[in-house]
């Protein structure tokens, strides 16, 4: 019997102890987990990417300011920024290209681009825990060829902390039109022929992708034929490689060369058109239809021969 109430004791203790055990657990629960932090919202090596687009003459795209916690901020918190030093940005280049200053990273300059606001207000109890920052840029003449930032920091905050390791940002500008990305290489899929004019009785089949790289409102550049460009190409090979589409208002098209290359449209029924409404299937696809000739300069300063290319360029979707 002794044995029986024993056991009977330490089973309400037990229970006794998970009961102010829960309610200790729904106390801190309702509490503040983590500490209320400010941070400026960026990914790995804190970049932080927009596109603008060349449609726009002055377009305005956001950077935001985040407040971390598990609960709405109480107090209201006004944050102001700044214009950032090079540090992150000298980091940036020397880890990612070390020697090959071709590729280096480089600043948009101040004339290109205006901080609407350095003083940004998160009010108390805010539900989207982030204010946008309006960033104004003229993105007409940068180049697909160049990564260019705007290094933004946080130089103080009202209430709160500043997460340290979030506190710069590297605001990255990309430019975009209606028929590419600079952000994320836009790529076409390519089909058709090359044919050397010496020998037109032979025919190279066109296969694979084809970068197509935004330049103005209705211009492209992509290289010719069977050439491909690619995140290594150097610029000696653009200069030598790529030709110019312009899309006019009827959707024809014309075609210049870039750099050094000599580049001719040729005539042929429902080519030299941009068509965005192809049925393929169920979807409809955007297509360029390309009928060109070109020929590429050698070292001496001399031309080669002229090769025939048609072309038909059909837009890779991104997810």
């Amino acid at each position: 019997m002794k044995i029986v109430k024993i056991s009977e004791k330490i089973g309400l203790a037990l229970l006794l102890a998970f009961c102010l055990s829960c309610c200790d657990h729904d106390a801190i629960y309702n509490e503040e987990q983590y500490k209320t932090v400010v941070y400026l919202l960026s990914g790995s090596d804190n970049i932080f990417t927009e596109a603008y687009t060349l449609s726009e003459n002055e377009p305005v795209r956001f950077l935001s300011v985040g407040v971390g916690g598990s609960q709405s901020n109480q107090k209201n918190i006004v944050v102001t920024l700044e214009k950032d030093n090079l540090a992150m940005f000298n980091k940036y280049n020397s880890d990612n290209f070390d020697i090959d200053t071709e590729k280096y990273a480089r600043l948009l300059p101040a004339h290109r681009f205006e901080i609407m606001s350095y003083i940004v207000n998160i009010p108390a109890q805010s539900t989207e825990q982030y204010a946008r920052v309006p960033i104004k840029v003229n993105p007409h003449g940068l180049s697909p060829d160049s990564t260019y930032f705007i290094p933004i920091a946080i130089r103080s905050v009202s209430n709160y902390e500043v997460n340290e390791d979030k506190k710069n940002v590297l605001f990255r500008v990309t430019i975009e039109n209606e028929y590419a990305r600079h952000r994320i290489v836009t790529q076409y899929t390519k089909k058709g022929d090359v044919k050397d004019q010496l020998t037109p009785q032979y025919a190279t089949t066109l296969s694979g992708t084809k970068w197509v790289q935004p330049l103005t409102q209705n211009r492209v550049r992509m290289f010719v034929g069977n050439f491909n460009q690619t995140t290594s190409s150097p610029l000696v090979d653009i200069e030598r490689y790529a030709m110019v589409v312009k899309v006019n208002e009827d959707n024809s098209l014309e075609i210049f060369p870039w750099g050094t290359i000599d580049v001719e449209m040729l005539e042929m029924e429902d080519y030299n058109l941009y068509n965005p409404k192809v049925m393929q299937g169920t979807k409809e696809q955007r297509v360029f239809f390309l009928y060109y000739r070109y020929r590429i300069m050698n070292p001496n300063g001399t031309y080669g021969n002229w090769f025939e290319v048609r072309e038909t360029l059909t837009r890779v979707e991104e997810n």
